[in-house]
């Protein structure tokens, strides 16, 4: 379980790290400067969190609005194990079970990993 955890985890991370790439690289062709790490860390988790949300939106088909509330929590928390009451809250919000829920969110980590 808490390798799938870390598997999510760094969908995030990838995530993040995708977004501070191209921020970087839209900055050296525009000339403008980077933002600094405190600001571009909170802009790359959120871009993160989007892209899982909407991943998991599609996976789901469930509207990205009703995903994001539901995955706050989850993010905060900063883990999902399938034993987790806070990803069994998610999924009923959601109206799927927590299995269904859990493999969105893994379906999403494995789409927003580099190369796939």
């Amino acid at each position: 379980m808490r390798n799938r955890t870390r598997m999510i985890a760094t969908a995030a991370a990838v995530s993040a790290a995708l977004a501070a790439g191209s921020a970087a690289a839209i900055a050296s062709t525009t000339g403008a400067k980077p933002s600094p790490p405190a600001t571009t860390k909170s802009a790359e988790e959120r871009q993160g969190h989007d892209a899982i949300t909407a991943a998991v939106a599609r996976e789901l088909h469930v509207g990205t609005a009703r995903v994001n509330a539901a995955l706050q929590p989850l993010f905060a928390a900063g883990q999902a194990d399938t034993s987790s009451p806070v990803l069994a809250t998610a999924a009923h919000s959601l109206g799927v079970s927590t299995q269904q829920l859990f493999a969105a969110l893994r379906h999403a980590k494995q789409s927003l990993a580099p190369g796939s």
